[in-house]
């Protein structure tokens, strides 16, 4: 395998890996919860949650055959530009999701078992369903997103290595859950987390590069200066790791001005994410 079908399989497994556990973990709360909250109408409850789910997965499916389709229409720069915004898009999206997961750590999310129990205890069966949709048709769109904007970064997709690098991502999001149901030490959850997160930061950061790297070819800006320096002799971006660092995290051999300030704004956006929260002092 070269290094580009690397790279892809370990993108798309990770992308897919990520979004799949999620899911999975949002409708492990909701039917666990929605038992425990009233088990006579378990299995109805369980009915409607799972039809939420479906209905989630259908509007993911439709958001991927759109922008499919939309990508197919266009041509030349029409296409580069669209790729831009789906790359642009993705890398905003996982700076949001490690900004929600720091957030979860810290205690400030909303209680999705809390909203489950409510419905249930209330026979609100259809909110239960909607929360279960809207909670998988988030996590497909941003995969279907964040699968489109590394598309844009790679050349010579397959779709042997996409499907079978998605499988991968969905075993490991199963195994996953499967160690958190049941109560396995194999996984923990805290180490999970900063994995997930540092994975979305470094894709993030080559999508980064990705955009400031089409920006310029497009005419939209240049890049100020001429390479600043050359690292091709020890670190080439063009083969081997460096190639797959290039891809993954937007490593550049040769780097102008304008790709370096991108890239270290978008690490000092990503660095607030662990920043303390601030808090107000009253006044003596």
């Amino acid at each position: 395998m070269n290094t580009d079908l690397t790279l892809q399989t370990f993108k798309i497994a990770s992308v897919v890996w990520r979004e799949s556990f999620e899911a999975l973990l949002v409708i492990g709360i909701l039917l666990t919860w929605s038992t425990r909250a009233a088990p006579a109408t378990g299995r109805r409850a369980t009915s409607w949650i799972l039809a939420g789910a479906g209905a989630g997965i259908a509007l993911a499916l439709t958001l991927a055959l759109v922008l499919g389709t939309t990508a197919g229409l266009l041509e030349g720069d029409g296409e580069d530009i669209l790729q831009m915004i789906m790359a642009a898009l993705a890398a905003v999206l996982m700076l949001r999701m490690v900004f929600w997961m720091r957030r979860m750590a810290r205690g400030e999310s909303a209680d999705l078992a809390n909203c489950a129990v409510r419905h249930v205890k209330s026979g609100n069966w259809l909110g239960l369903s909607v929360i279960a949709a809207l909670a998988v048709a988030r996590e497909g769109a941003e995969t279907v997103v964040f699968l489109f904007g590394l598309a844009a970064s790679s050349q010579g997709w397959r779709a042997g290595f996409f499907v079978a690098s998605g499988v991968v991502g969905l075993v490991l999001a199963a195994i996953s859950f499967w160690a958190f149901k049941t109560g396995s030490k194999l996984i923990s959850r805290i180490v999970l987390a900063r994995i997930s997160e540092v994975l979305l930061l470094l894709l993030g950061s080559g999508l980064t590069m990705l955009v400031i790297d089409k920006l310029i070819s497009v005419g939209f800006f240049s890049p100020m200066t001429q390479p600043l320096w050359d690292t091709s002799l020890l670190l080439d971006d063009g083969s081997g790791f460096g190639a797959f660092l290039a891809g993954l995290v937007g490593y550049r051999a040769r780097p102008e001005l304008l790709p370096l300030l991108g890239l270290g704004f978008y690490w000092l956006i990503a660095s607030l994410a662990y920043a303390p929260p601030l808090k107000g002092k009253a006044l003596a």
